[in-house]
């Protein structure tokens, strides 16, 4: 773990006050004296009409704060200085994986990155849009699945595309995800899903899903036709299956949001040390953060809520190996089939 020096924000915050209160006495306006110092606009309001001594009052506070945080300054201005598109979430989720033993609290992270935004001129992301969801179900009786895809970039900063899987169960919120390198294929699908059954101990009965073409094939006159290896697992697992539009947060907006969750606090800002790598830390992310913090809309703990609807969740055997599924060969230009070293010559 790299060494980290210390210094109290507050020292650079009030040559910035100095310098402030100097352009706005020569008549300067707020976005102007913004542009001359090279810092944000909102930095600039909030200290353009604080007095002298609301500013001392401010300082000993935001000292106070710092004595906790001390150690991590160089950490968290490294952090804020190679990813604009940071939050106050991720940084305190990296310390707490980075540094065995963190203690301070996550309002004690966002007053100590908002002021330390606020000394060294450094502008906060935008706001997200979220979806605001309209229903709640029982508990066990529906999960939501999806996928999505990120490009990270690995220690010599080329870029690696990561796939993403996720399930949420609909009424506790309780997450799984996993990530490959490759497009999801139905047999991949397949084992994703059996995973995060494994993950949750057990399966809801229903699960939403968009018309992906891994479980898929098309839709005969209303009906949907699946791929042959995604039917026989949906009959093996027992779940029943309801599919809607992509990108519709009436039906599937829990695990939209959750793609984004894991998208924008998990994989943003992360550097890629390999699959297996990313796939365990993954999962303890999870454990640490994904389902151990309080939801926006439940105002519950996943983690709290999951314990109640696991009883609910139906067993499904597991799958044991590629024996349960068809296997695909591919057909080469002369209609002709490779298998087990023998070739099997197919109709036009």
């Amino acid at each position: 773990m790299k060494e980290y020096t210390t210094e109290v924000a507050g020292m650079v915050g009030t040559a910035m006050y100095v310098k402030i209160q100097e352009l706005r006495r020569k008549g300067y306006k707020k976005q102007r004296a913004a542009r001359e110092l090279g810092i944000d606009t909102k930095t600039v309001r909030k200290y353009w009409e604080m007095t002298e001594a609301e500013y001392s009052t401010y300082l000993l506070e935001t000292k106070e704060r710092s004595k906790i945080m001390d150690p991590y300054r160089d950490y968290v201005l490294e952090q804020l200085r190679n990813h604009s598109e940071i939050t106050s979430a991720i940084i305190y989720d990296h310390l707490l994986e980075n540094f065995h033993g963190f203690a301070p609290s996550y309002r004690t992270v966002r007053l100590y990155v908002c002021n330390l935004r606020d000394a060294e001129g450094i502008p906060a992301p935008g706001k997200i849009r979220q979806y605001c969801e309209v229903e709640e179900l029982p508990l066990g009786l529906q999960g939501q699945v999806d996928m999505g895809q990120q490009t990270m970039q690995d220690a010599y900063g080329k870029n690696v595309r990561v796939y993403i899987f996720a399930m949420v169960l609909s009424a506790s919120r309780y997450k799984y995800t996993c990530f490959q390198l490759e497009p999801f294929t139905a047999q991949t699908f397949i084992e994703a899903h059996d995973q995060a059954f494994r993950y949750f101990g057990g399966r809801p009965c229903e699960i939403v899903y968009d018309q992906d073409r891994v479980m898929v094939v098309s839709e005969n006159a209303g009906d949907i036709i699946f791929t042959e290896a995604f039917e026989n697992y949906r009959q093996y697992a027992g779940f029943s299956i309801r599919l809607c539009r992509g990108y519709d947060p009436e039906s599937k907006g829990k695990i939209e949001a959750v793609v984004k969750y894991i998208k924008r606090n998990f994989l943003s800002c992360r550097v890629f040390h390999g699959i297996s790598r990313l796939n365990s830390d993954g999962l303890s992310w999870l454990d640490r953060t994904g389902n151990a913090q309080v939801h926006e809309t439940t105002k519950m703990v996943p983690r709290v809520m999951f314990q109640e609807e696991q009883k609910h969740l139906a067993r499904v055997p597991e799958l044991g190996g590629r024996m349960l599924l068809p296997r695909l060969a591919a057909v080469r230009k002369t209609n002709v089939v490779v298998y087990r070293q023998n070739r099997y010559q197919m109709p036009l």
